[in-house]
């Protein structure tokens, strides 16, 4: 079993799909192969909106603002 620290990404998006499609947690934990704090932890997570999406736009030069803010 694997801790909520060493989850993928894509397990974690395993996850919250599967339990936002009406999955039990003990059927989460088997179908993702990973311990019960980490299935509860992960999905909180996503729902108080703590989890982002690591590329997002942080990278290249910031745009450009004119006088009129465009």
């Amino acid at each position: 079993m694997q801790k909520r620290s060493d989850l993928s990404d894509v397990q974690k998006g395993m996850i919250i799909g599967f339990r936002t499609k009406g999955g039990s947690i003990s059927e989460t934990t088997d179908f993702v192969n990973c311990s019960h704090a980490a299935v509860v932890k992960v999905y909180r997570a996503w729902q108080n909106g703590t989890i982002q999406n690591k590329r997002r736009g942080t990278c290249g030069a910031p745009r450009a603002k004119d006088g009129r803010g465009e």
